[in-house]
């Protein structure tokens, strides 16, 4: 960790990995909290004493963000002030599973009556061209006051979506569609754990889908979709369904499939891929599929 205090303070590229820090395997939760702490303390006397003008790129993993609201809303809107071009804000947690009952009902309780600001977050978001949110953030937005009206619509060209398809998410991925009016590119970059951090009543995905709303970006601007880790489960189809109908203007839809995927499970992408070439309706005369193989 000593290579942090030498770190260019010109330099336009930052990466903050909470993993670089934190043994996030550990046990001992006090232990976690001090290495976390220390963490944030050395991100905030970073951008403290920074003296550029401008940062390329900006990219924050923090699986915990509890008593660190401020700090995590500063740092953004440091790297915002920035004019940064490339914006990465990960709060996936990935060892959640190994949460008791007891600590993940605690983690609920609090982020649905301490949690970050996410309409002040957002609005830091407004000029961010290439943006990469992930599934905290898709489910936490959805708690806004009139979360398709939080703003003007925001700049974002480029959007990657760490996402596990849960129908917690919907409403995040469909604000975020529909505040993103010149989107050209959308990623979804499947994750293999999932935190739910939103409770919500269950529905049916597939009718959730079925929607004839549409969003600027989808008759204008969004040419090309990726969806990374690619399993063919049925809320990725009734998802790419969904935007393959809507999308007037989609040039693109590359499939790449999960790696390290039993016989079984490759069958079920083979079959989904073949429902998505041979069955959806298309918008666009012009989209190309593709299934890009492990």
């Amino acid at each position: 960790m000593i290579w942090w205090r030498y770190l260019c303070l010109d330099t336009t590229n930052l990466v903050f990995k909470e993993s670089e820090f934190v043994n996030l395997s550990a046990f001992d939760k006090e232990t976690k909290r001090n290495e976390r702490k220390l963490f944030v303390d050395i991100m905030c006397r970073w951008i403290s004493v920074f003296t550029g003008e401008f940062i390329d790129s900006f990219e924050l993993y923090l699986s915990d963000l509890e008593g660190f609201e401020k700090e995590i809303i500063s740092l953004i809107e440091f790297a915002t002030s920035k004019r940064v071009k490339n914006l990465v804000l990960d709060f996936s947690d990935t060892i959640s599973k190994k949460d008791s009952a007891i600590d993940h009902l605690h983690k609920l309780i609090y982020y649905q009556t301490h949690g970050l600001d996410i309409s002040r977050l957002v609005f830091n978001l407004l000029y961010v061209e290439n943006l990469t949110i992930c599934s905290f953030l898709l489910q936490m937005i959805q708690d806004c006051d009139n979360p398709k009206e939080l703003h003007e619509p925001m700049k974002t060209k480029h959007l990657v979506m760490k996402t596990n398809m849960h129908t917690n998410e919907f409403g995040g991925i469909s604000i975020f569609l529909n505040c993103c009016p010149e989107l050209e590119s959308l990623t979804f970059d499947m994750l293999t754990t999932e935190l739910i951090v939103r409770p919500s009543l269950p529905f049916d995905s597939e009718t959730y889908w079925l929607t004839n709303k549409t969003y600027d970006c989808l008759e204008k601007t969004l040419k090309v979709v990726e969806v990374k880790n690619f399993r063919g489960r049925p809320n990725e189809l009734h998802v790419l369904q969904y935007l393959i109908r809507t999308g007037l203007v989609m040039e693109r839809l590359d499939l790449y499939e999960a790696k390290g995927l039993n016989d079984n499970e490759r069958r079920l992408v083979l079959a989904g891929a073949e429902e998505v070439q041979r069955k959806f309706k298309r918008g666009s005369s012009h989209l190309r599929i593709t299934l890009h193989n492990a």
